[in-house]
């Protein structure tokens, strides 16, 4: 399970303050909004969601229910957990840290034959293309739900920054082959 950074509070007060939502909901929605700068697990949510009724930050309301027959429990955000979620925003962010394997592969790279190399990046060239279309595509379904009434603008802008994020990253790993393929023309 991921470390819990006592944030997840704050994703799903902010998740609830769109419209009542299921456990299940949240992490899906989460999974397709935010799985470029954010993750949260089950194990994560569910623990949070009780926290936050004993809280008075959310209500557990109609059970929605499921194909299979039985009914999930949807929750609403409260006027508390509005205030707490408001209070929250108004609060500076901590600083940001990124972990990325391949760039510890990389820098250890004078380790390995630079074809070992050159492979990792071509999968992570191909990875962020990917990611790039998936945040574009989610770019697009928010605006859809804008139709729906549900306002997506500022998710729209963490979509758009996954997308500079990962165009930035394919750009890098597109340079750092081409100079890894001149230095191994090099030491020919």
């Amino acid at each position: 399970m991921k470390e819990n950074t006592g944030k997840s509070k704050y994703v799903i007060l902010g998740m609830l303050a769109r419209m009542p939502q299921t456990g299940y909901t949240i992490k899906k929605w989460i999974e397709n909004e935010y799985s470029h700068f954010w993750q949260e697990s089950f194990g994560q949510i569910y623990p949070t969601l009780r926290k936050l009724v004993a809280e008075g930050l959310a209500v557990p309301s109609n059970q929605a229910p499921l194909e299979n027959g039985r009914g999930q429990i949807q929750y609403s955000i409260t006027d508390a957990g509005r205030r707490e979620l408001s209070n929250w925003l108004r609060e500076a962010p901590e600083v940001e840290k990124i972990r990325y394997e391949i760039l510890l592969k990389i820098s250890f790279g004078e380790n390995t034959e630079p074809q070992v190399l050159l492979g990792h990046l071509e999968d992570f060239i191909k990875r962020n293309e990917t990611l790039v279309q998936e945040m574009n595509r989610y770019i697009e379904l928010s605006g859809q739900l804008k139709e729906k009434e549900i306002d997506c603008s500022f998710s729209q802008l963490t979509a758009l920054c996954g997308v500079y994020i990962y165009s930035a990253m394919r750009d890098w790993a597109v340079e750092a082959k081409r100079i890894i393929a001149e230095k191994g023309d090099d030491q020919s």
